[in-house]
């Protein structure tokens, strides 16, 4: 099976496949620089392939200093404490449309029996609504704040996934961190941004400005296709290690937590997809397809199928890509790796990583 590419030509094997990613495509779409995207990679021979699997198999365990897990609320069940996770990040369902922190549960619910450390992991699903939040002439901000600190107090540490904070609203963003992490009294205050390759003029994700506050800063090296972009990797190893050359000039070496994504996306590629229709258009599409059989309903409303050939692209990481980047990361000394999420994976994986002894 190709590593860099496959195609799929039965929809419902690519449904049960498809997953889904922390971002949004809207996120990405004005976090990613599309002249930045690494270009699809040929196809290799079977000899090529073979050969690189060999080698692959052939690594030792990959060892990290930190390895984080993240954990779905209603999927805690996928987690294990045989994995070789130090922290898990429980992500928890977003601020609601109150602007108010939903009800967590305890961290000893789900994770009594877990040694390592376990960071509640708060989001914002709008720009408009966190561009409210940051504001420090309304009540929301220190509502928020007071509410994220109590719903954290019996895990070890916050983490911020907050992806929609406005590039205009980097000040504000900052300032509330600051405020945030006083009030959270010594506990591990950690974020989760955007990929970057370079610094933005205006950017509320500004790596070294948020070195400088959050202790851990994971960099969500994934998503550099996505739902509406053409197809390609998740992550592709070249972009990743770039990624990783410009993180490391400005976040230090024991903040730095690059993350790794482990669900595939596909793409359908249809003559016809769903849409809302002119009627110049139906009657194209009915033309077009041979279309005899139009039926009505009750109201006399007309609706007919038909089918049509389709071709579905899915891309996806397995053992060999994921141990391939990994082996990446550790050659560039990273230190500390992350997983977008658990239960998403093949079990097997965490096989291939260790804890460096310290």
């Amino acid at each position: 099976m190709k590593l860099t590419k496959i195609i799929i030509t039965s929809i419902s094997i690519a449904l049960l496949l498809t997953s889904f990613s922390c971002q949004t495509s809207q996120i990405i779409e004005e976090n990613i620089d599309e002249n930045e995207i690494s270009q699809v990679n040929d196809e290799i021979s079977y000899e090529e392939e073979e050969k690189l699997i060999a080698d692959t198999e052939k690594m030792q365990k990959i060892g990290f200093d930190e390895i984080w897990g993240y954990v779905m609320s209603g999927r805690e069940h996928e987690f294990s404490t045989k994995y070789p996770i130090t922290d898990v990040g429980y992500f928890c369902d977003a601020v609601n449309y109150k602007c108010e922190m939903p009800l967590v549960p305890t961290r000893a619910k789900f994770f009594k029996n877990y040694k390592g450390r376990v960071h509640l992991t708060t989001s914002v699903d709008s720009k408009w609504q966190t561009h409210i939040l940051l504001r420090n002439d309304l009540p929301f901000r220190k509502n928020i704040i007071e509410q994220l600190v109590k719903a954290s107090e019996t895990y070890d540490g916050l983490q911020i996934d907050w992806e929609s904070v406005p590039k205009e609203d980097d000040e504000l963003f900052w300032d509330f961190l600051i405020e945030l992490k006083e009030k959270l009294s010594g506990k591990p205050l950690t974020m989760a941004i955007p990929a970057r390759t370079k610094t933005l003029q205006k950017d509320a994700y500004n790596y070294e400005k948020l070195s400088k506050i959050a202790d851990r800063i994971i960099i969500m090296a994934y998503d550099e296709h996505w739902s509406t972009s053409k197809p390609g990797a998740i992550a592709s190893t070249d972009w990743c290690a770039r990624i990783t050359d410009y993180a490391k000039t400005q976040i230090p070496p024991e903040k730095l937590v690059m993350g790794l994504s482990f669900y595939g996306r596909s793409w359908l590629n249809a003559p016809v997809k769903a849409s809302a229709w002119y009627n110049s258009g139906v009657e194209r599409i009915i033309k077009e397809n041979n279309v005899t059989d139009i039926k009505r309903d009750s109201n006399g409303i007309p609706h007919f199928t038909f089918k049509e050939e389709a071709e579905i692209n899915l891309w996806y990481d397995d053992l060999i890509s994921l141990k391939i980047r990994c082996n990446m990361y550790k050659n560039k000394e990273i230190k500390n790796i992350s997983f977008w999420r658990v239960g998403q994976e093949n079990p097997e994986f965490w096989n291939s990583l260790e804890l460096n002894k310290k």
